[in-house]
């Protein structure tokens, strides 16, 4: 009896320890795009603290992409624990030879032809001003 007493409360305190882990673990909701005019989008949104809040936040960011781009296609919509590579550049503000929109928990890369990507981004970050995003720019290609 004082033997199974003790594996539960171990079995409860490994519980609580591992939940306490999964609590304090960051996602990055990330979203790359492609559309029908050769232009490829990737999105990294700030870091939220539950793996749900991550894929909420990337159905929110899809659901209005999905209704006003039919053609577009969703290469990929995921929740990263770390960010690596480009896609930490781009969270990170970093020097990246693309034009970036940058909006309030939201960076997105426009890669493809420069007029195009460059129309695009003008679009976007025009369009979430006028929407009532409070602020968001257009970042031009800076050298890495």
């Amino acid at each position: 009896m004082k033997q199974a007493v003790i594996a539960l409360l171990l079995i409860a305190v490994g519980s609580w320890l591992a939940h306490l882990h999964v609590v304090s673990q960051e996602y990055h909701p990330v979203v790359r795009l492609s559309s029908p005019e050769g232009l490829t989008y990737t999105t990294v949104q700030d870091a939220v603290s539950e793996r749900r809040a991550c894929g909420a936040a990337n159905d929110r960011f899809l659901k209005p992409v999905k209704e006003r781009c039919k053609e577009c296609q969703v290469v990929y919509a995921r929740c990263e624990r770390k960010l690596e590579g480009f896609e930490a550049a781009l969270a990170d503000g970093a020097a990246v030879p693309h034009y970036q929109v940058f909006g309030p928990g939201l960076r997105i890369a426009i890669v493809g032809p420069a007029p195009a990507a460059k129309a695009s981004c003008e679009f976007i970050a025009g369009d979430m001003v006028k929407r009532g995003v409070r602020s968001a720019a257009c970042i031009y290609p800076k050298a890495s």
